[in-house]
């Protein structure tokens, strides 16, 4: 049955990095830490952290091909983001090491919810007065690239889950880019800095690999594919219909893991 879960748990990791630009994490650890027992143990949180994680990183990658096909990429606006972020994933991987699983498990399940009221409240954030595409980054944007960067990062290496959708808002809402391209340019990103914090965990927790590696595997493949089939459609459809759609499908995923989880201790 735990094998049914995880492919769910990826498959819907894999569609909101597609639609949304969403890390894994955001969908595939409320699942796995809920209903796959084996991952209540003392390490559960930060090994289900890991594999989502090692999902992002061909997801995001395959995303982001199929986003820059289309246009939608714009690394002048964002290689500042693009370095802060990885530079502090390893620092938010150690720390989520010592912490375990009690604040890893209860932040991933209220972030899947409240990122999925987010998206049916406001489907599209994009300023009005955006500059063009690939304009060169205004000291206000460079020093709200580099606090983002910097909270992004750690918290991905933290939780694995929220950075896509920090890194949505604040290209879209501050640095003023189309969804699209924020999308592309934020899975990208994602794509090196889930590597990143991916490996680190892997260091510091070898078990992941040791032991849990058919889901590992498993998770790997399912999510890389349901990434480039919703990239595609994502690059196809509005982007309200995206934002929509994304809200619905976390919202009720959100609910629905702390019902369980609350509902049933």
């Amino acid at each position: 049955m735990e094998i049914f879960w995880i492919i769910i748990a990826a498959l819907g990791g894999g569609i909101g990095t597609g639609l949304a630009g969403l890390s894994n994490a955001t969908v595939m650890v409320p699942i796995l830490l809920v209903l796959c027992p084996s991952f209540r143990n003392e390490v559960g949180a930060y090994q289900a952290t890991a594999i989502a994680l090692a999902s992002d990183i061909l997801g995001s990658a395959v995303t982001s091909f199929v986003y820059i096909r289309h246009g939608n990429i714009d690394l002048k606006r964002g290689w500042i983001m693009l370095t802060c972020i990885i530079s502090m994933a390893i620092a938010g991987s150690i720390v989520a090491y010592k912490v375990g699983n009690v604040v890893l498990g209860s932040f991933s399940l209220f972030l899947t919810f409240f990122i999925g009221i987010r998206f049916l409240v406001k489907p599209e954030i994009q300023r009005k007065s955006a500059p063009e595409k690939g304009a060169r980054l205004s000291t206000l944007d460079s020093a709200i690239s580099l606090f983002f960067g910097l909270t992004i990062g750690f918290g991905i290496g933290f939780v694995g889950s929220g950075g896509g959708m920090m890194m949505l808002v604040v290209f879209t809402a501050f640095l003023g880019m189309a969804h699209k391209t924020a999308v592309g340019t934020s899975t990208l990103i994602m794509a090196f800095s889930a590597l990143i914090a991916s490996v680190s965990h892997i260091i510091i927790e070898p078990s992941i690999v040791l032991e849990r590696w058919d889901a590992l595997i498993l998770s790997i493949v399912v999510a890389t594919l349901a990434s480039l089939v919703s990239a595609k459609f994502a690059n196809h459809v509005r982007n309200r219909t995206v934002g929509v759609a994304t809200g619905v499908v976390l919202t009720v995923l959100g609910a629905s893991m702390l019902i369980l989880n609350y509902g049933f201790m």
